[in-house]
């Protein structure tokens, strides 16, 4: 029987989860994170991300991010997006766990126009759809479940995404599965970007999602896109990160219970921000990474990574 799951539960901590799950989830997911999170397949290759932070790029970031969210728009804006295009021909993205959608305007911009066409699905509806499917045209935008998807995905799609949506999928494989039979089927040049929580973020974000990841685990992701594809973990910031999000985020939200300091002290986080930013992207090793970006390439001519 294949696995459904890189996980060893099905719990869900975006449901709050009663007194006697609770600490069952963190100590299955504490176990999961540490059992030789570093042992992968030879197919995944690992590198650290290091960002361009010059002055276009940081004035293009919410000061009020997390440093997980930070670096992952810098990740997005630092595609090679001229040689995607120039790859895949015309671009036409689905987006896994949109939420509101945002994305398709943040990748529009990013890319310097050259999304063709955005498709996002999403297990819960977002009130902002219809009025951003109104004012866009290339965008559309669905509610399905991540585990029976594949009849929704438009046959163009060359580019699959998810930002923060993985860890919420109980079952992450058969998501990838979907995909891979997709790929498979159509048997065109398809890039893959998705980006989640390491395993620092069980402490840093708490109950959320049903886990966070290793190389180990995500190896059991690029496993299923051997064929004519490589796969390239990325890592995404790193310990100062870790420490700034701990003190401005989950210390005061969870602990002290007296709210995020990125609000009454914003002026202060920003300037650490770009400051843990800088640090964590000087390193030359990739040591305790806040997020990770999958990339998979398929069906390729060039690589473009």
């Amino acid at each position: 029987m294949n696995p459904s799951s890189t996980s060893l539960h099905r719990l869900n901590g975006d449901n709050g989860l009663d007194k006697y799950r609770r600490p069952l989830w963190y100590a299955i997911n504490r176990i999961n994170n540490s059992w030789l999170p570093n042992q992968k397949n030879e197919n995944l290759e690992l590198r650290n991300f290091k960002p361009d932070m010059g002055e276009k790029n940081w004035a293009r970031l919410d000061p009020k991010s997390s440093p997980s969210r930070a670096f992952s728009d810098l990740f997005w804006m630092q595609l090679p997006w001229e040689k995607i295009q120039s790859s895949l021909g015309e671009i036409h993205i689905m987006d896994a766990g949109c939420g509101s959608g945002r994305y398709g305007l943040k990748l529009k911009s990013y890319s310097c126009g050259r999304i063709r066409s955005y498709f996002g699905f999403d297990e819960y509806p977002h009130k902002d759809w219809k009025s951003l499917q109104q004012k866009e045209s290339f965008i559309r935008l669905i509610q399905a479940d991540s585990r029976s998807f594949i009849d929704n995905i438009p046959p163009k799609t060359n580019f699959f995404i998810s930002q923060s949506a993985i860890e919420h999928f109980q079952e992450d494989l058969t998501f990838f599965k979907q995909i891979q039979d997709f790929i498979s089927d159509h048997q065109v040049n398809t890039l893959q970007v998705h980006i989640f929580p390491s395993a620092a973020c069980l402490k840093l974000y708490r109950l959320h999602g049903v886990r966070q990841y290793t190389p180990r685990t995500i190896s059991k992701i690029s496993t299923l896109f051997q064929k004519n594809s490589y796969s390239i973990l990325f890592g995404l910031g790193g310990a100062a990160s870790n420490a700034l999000h701990w003190e401005y985020i989950t210390k005061p939200l969870y602990l002290d219970q007296i709210g995020d300091w990125r609000e009454s002290k914003s002026e202060t986080y920003a300037a650490k921000l770009r400051q843990v930013l800088n640090e964590d992207a000087s390193q030359a090793e990739l040591i305790e990474p806040s997020f990770y970006a999958l990339v998979v390439h398929s069906n390729y001519k060039e690589r473009l990574f």
